[in-house]
């Protein structure tokens, strides 16, 4: 597995800016120099396209392969109309060309469509071999006052459409995101790609936890074939004005998130409810719950969940003895000093492991 980074910004010409520091920081330290100008070139443009022309907020993203890198610009605007240049453009403009830049300088470029998301893409070949990546597919940004860490377990290298993901959606607001689609391949990897940017550019557009899992719902049922589902937990953390955090979550068809408190207790903090992508009109509903300093909130990918290894090496059942969240709770309970690492270890699991573990400081 290769590096990916992404980031996202507001629909505001300063964000162009932005996002070509973001893109060319991002090759120097993949060592792909020789494809630096063009990318940073090629990302201005399609920046200023994204706020020019489909008035939202953006996302860019950068894939790093072997022999090339790969630049996506993903905005709110599904309307199938591309930004043209004008009769008699002038050669010597440094933005309004449309699309004829990526078409001069990328090695392959394109446009595809999701619900209410374009992206548009383009490759450039570079010398750079960047090394595989042992680490989670996005770079986890620091959130003051929690402390959080992430840790994938693959199966094998097979994609299995999981989605990990942590993110500052405004200032001082912070979300995360924990879940998979159904099944392996590209259609899987397809209805994950529309729930990731569905997730941060509604969040940047101001909506609430319950509305984004609502909105992504209804996109995974438009644009998902027949009986593609999507397991998800999306919350967002709130620093309380006396002391710790607030967290506003939704779990769509995902184990429970749990609270481990300073003093070992360990609660279920959130009832399931239907996965992504079953019922079309299913209205979510969000619960908050406060962590104080020392708790900790722990999430815990679907897989995984479906049996926890006890001290003497045996696996508990999953659904038929009781629910996963308390054969996890149970296991869990007077831990006080558990990381996402250290749980995982005591997890069994059949597909792709990956837990997610904040706590606040």
């Amino acid at each position: 597995m290769h590096p990916i980074v992404r980031a996202a910004y507001p629909a505001d010409r300063t964000a162009v800016a932005q996002a070509r520091r973001f893109v060319r920081e991002t090759l120097i330290g993949w060592g792909a120099d020789d494809a630096i100008d063009d990318a940073v070139l090629l990302t201005s443009e399609l920046a200023t396209n994204a706020v020019i022309h489909a008035r939202t907020p953006f996302e860019v993203v950068c894939r790093a392969a072997c022999a090339s890198v790969q630049i996506e610009v993903v905005d709110g605007d599904a309307t199938h109309v591309l930004p043209a240049p004008g009769a008699g453009d002038d050669p010597d403009r440094v933005s309004g060309r449309g699309l004829l830049m990526p078409v001069m300088l990328a090695a392959e470029w394109g446009v595809s469509y999701a619900a209410g998301t374009k992206t548009v893409w383009f490759r450039l070949r570079t010398r750079a071999v960047p090394p595989p990546s042992e680490t989670p597919a996005y770079a986890l940004p620091r959130i003051p006052g929690v402390e959080h860490s992430l840790v994938r377990r693959p199966r094998d290298e097979t994609y299995d459409g999981g989605l990990y993901d942590v993110f500052e959606a405004a200032p001082d607001r912070w979300r995360f995101a924990l879940g998979g689609a159904c099944g392996t391949g590209p259609e899987a990897a397809a209805v994950t790609g529309l729930a990731r940017h569905g997730l941060r550019l509604l969040a940047a557009e101001g909506h609430g936890v319950a509305d984004v899992v609502t909105r992504l719902n209804h996109a995974v049922v438009r644009e998902g074939v027949h009986g593609r589902l999507m397991t998800l937990v999306h919350g967002e953390l709130v620093r309380r004005r006396d002391a710790g955090v607030r967290v506003t979550l939704v779990s769509a068809g995902h184990p429970a998130p749990l609270r481990l408190s300073s003093s070992g207790e360990v609660t279920s903090v959130t009832a399931v409810q239907l996965s992504l992508g079953a019922v079309r009109d299913t209205r979510f509903e969000e619960h908050t719950v406060d962590l104080d300093p020392g708790d900790a909130l722990l999430c815990v990918t679907e897989g995984s969940a479906d049996g926890v290894v006890q001290g003497n090496g045996d696996t508990e059942p999953g659904p038929g003895a009781g629910t996963r969240a308390d054969g996890l709770a149970r296991l869990l309970a007077g831990r006080t000093d558990l990381s996402a690492e250290t749980a995982a270890e005591h997890l069994s699991y059949a597909g792709d492991l990956a837990v997610l573990l904040l706590r606040v400081l």
